[in-house]
């Protein structure tokens, strides 16, 4: 780029959501510096005609000396400065008058002021972090993240760590860098480590992460370069995910249980449908107390009652199913509770783009929040439970046949008996459903003589039964099925009992969380409200421009975490020689 004393071109650094790059740190801060045009190029002296050598504009001069870091993976865990561990070693560059020098030695060059280092592939699974807070695994592709560093004798520094564009330094959030296709996830952080009283087996999942620094503290006076008091500085960072993990071992017997529940389901309709079933028994009163006052008498009554296996299928894959209301979602299948904090706090809207230093609360009210979330969600899976097994046994088919044994009293001799007259024959063959509807069906009828009945009074028998059995059929069936003690209610009752100790396992996993675990987002130093800690990461020296996409912490612990941590600076201008 050709220097230009007229003005500088300006240039900002565009902060784009999750699901698209954040580019960062291959754009320059050159705006609002008057009197040239810098520019990110290979340091130079400009010389005149008669070969002496002057000192330049803002983007050839080397009269500064400049640093810039990139760490991955920072903090303290057990007493111990991660900061020493080599496996997770950032990368430094440095600039003294022209004089370049990288930490480590084995980093890579990409042009003669800029330097990248990936994460090694083991890292995340060092003894310490692995023993520590669970970082055993690798961030996807454990080359995917990348920590980058530029420092210019001209008085311009950018660090980035994350995911980054090895040759630019963009930042990204999503996890697509380089031809990435998909999104790694950049810990699982026992939660243990820091809140020794909450459940080992509570994570906190971190998605892709990213940050970047970059300052420009070279200014013009007079047409000679100098520092500016007030250098341009933009630093940004990216989290595509934060949430908790929670496992939650209630979930294995609740789903055993309503399993049970749905076995027992058609033994239940089969000791109905019994010869001494509630339900025989009532359809066997109900019509012995259709038959009219008048000559015929009844002989008995006697039903069979057969129930078709019910599908339960469309309930049974419930037991399996995942839950959310996008922010808790549960995993029966897995036995797993996650919460997005990112939603829970802001929405849609997630954790880029926040001030520095923005806390993510998880606070008391939060974390009823989140109960009364698995709370509603498994009501409502209860609902869901329920409805299917109603429509699963009102689909189920019914056959239903009771026989009526009319008798006649006739005169034999001087003594009057009863004899067999007819038999009338009630017969369905339906669903349970249509028994249950507002317009129960009318049983089919057939009428066997076995006498000499007066024909009258048997078509009059005969038209009460038709008339009436539906309802006692309906009737019976309602009662053994819907009434309080009944087959569904029982099964419902079920269903909810199961759920509870679901909640209140959560409820007691989460409640050493509240007040206690601390994250912090866009982590800057020496702005105001920066947490508190021992931690190289969380503090800056003058001049140093620093930002960590992620700070995890606990009140009352010397444990803290920072992850994607860039800088940029100190920058100083005709530094003493030596």
């Amino acid at each position: 780029m050709t220097p230009s004393t007229g003005k500088r071109r300006a240039r900002r650094l565009t902060v784009v959501a999750p699901l698209a790059a954040l580019t960062v740190a291959s754009t320059a801060l050159l705006a609002s510096t008057s009197g040239t045009l810098a520019a990110w190029t290979d340091d130079e002296y400009v010389s005149t005609g008669a070969g002496v050598m002057v000192a330049g504009d803002c983007s050839t001069t080397t009269l500064f000396k400049t640093e810039s870091t990139a760490r991955q993976v920072s903090g303290s865990l057990g007493g111990q400065d991660l900061d020493t561990l080599a496996d997770v070693e950032g990368i430094q560059v440095g600039n003294t008058s022209g004089t370049v020098t990288v930490a480590p030695s084995t980093a890579t060059r990409i042009d003669s002021v800029t330097y990248t280092t990936a994460l090694e592939a083991g890292a995340l699974g060092s003894p310490l972090l692995s023993a520590k807070v669970g970082l055993n695994q690798a961030a996807g592709n454990a080359g995917a993240y990348t920590q980058w560093a530029r420092a210019r004798a001209s008085g311009q520094a950018a660090g980035a760590a994350g995911l980054v564009s090895d040759q630019s330094g963009a930042i990204h959030a999503t996890g697509t860098a380089d031809g990435s296709t998909s999104t790694p996830t950049t810990a699982s952080i026992n939660l243990a480590s820091f809140i020794p009283t909450s459940q080992a087996a509570m994570t906190l999942d971190v998605g892709a992460v990213a940050s970047s620094s970059e300052m420009d503290a070279c200014v013009l006076n007079n047409g000679w370069p100098s520092l500016n008091p007030a250098p341009l500085v933009a630093r940004d960072y990216g989290i595509a995910a934060l949430g908790l993990n929670l496992s939650a071992p209630a979930i294995g017997p609740m789903t055993t249980s309503v399993s049970r529940t749905l076995n027992a389901i058609p033994e239940n309709l089969t000791a109905l449908a019994s010869p001494t079933g509630s339900l025989t028994t009532s359809i066997n009163l109900g019509v012995a107390g259709l038959i009219p006052a008048g000559a015929l008498s009844l002989g008995g009554v006697s039903t069979e009652i057969t129930f078709g296996a019910p599908d339960l299928t469309a309930a049974r894959q419930l037991l399996g199913r995942t839950i959310t209301d996008g922010v808790v979602t549960i995993d029966l299948a897995t036995a797993r509770i996650h919460f997005d904090l990112a939603r829970l706090t802001y929405g849609p809207a997630g954790l880029n783009d926040r001030p520095a230093n923005t806390q993510v609360l998880l606070n008391a009210a939060a974390v009823q929040d989140l109960t009364k979330r698995i709370s509603a969600l498994l009501q409502k899976w209860a609902d869901d439970m329920t409805a299917e097994i109603d429509k699963a046994v009102a689909a189920t088919s019914l056959t239903i046949e009771s026989r009526v044994l009319l008798r006649t009293s006739v005169r034999l001799g001087l003594v009057d008996i009863d004899v067999d007259a007819a038999e009338v024959t009630l017969g369905y063959d339906t669903t349970a459903g249509a028994l249950l509807s507002e317009s129960p069906p009318a049983p089919t009828p057939s009428t066997k003589v076995l006498g000499t009945p007066d024909l009258g009074l048997l078509n009059s028998v005969t038209d009460a039964l038709v008339g009436g059995t539906g309802g006692v059929v309906a009737g019976a069936l309602d009662t053994a099925l819907t009434v309080t003690g009944g087959l569904l209610p029982t099964a419902e009752a079920a269903v909810r009992s199961a759920v509870v100790p679901v909640t209140k396992e959560a409820e007691t996993a989460l409640a050493p969380l509240a007040d206690t675990l601390t994250l912090t987002v866009n982590v800057q130093p020496d702005q105001p409200g920066a947490p508190a800690g021992n931690a190289a990461a969380g503090s800056a020296a003058e001049g140093e421009y620093k930002v960590s996409a992620l700070r995890v912490g606990a009140v009352g612990s010397t444990a803290e975490l920072y992850l994607a941590t860039a800088s940029a600076g100190p920058v100083v201008f005709r530094p003493a020689a030596g």
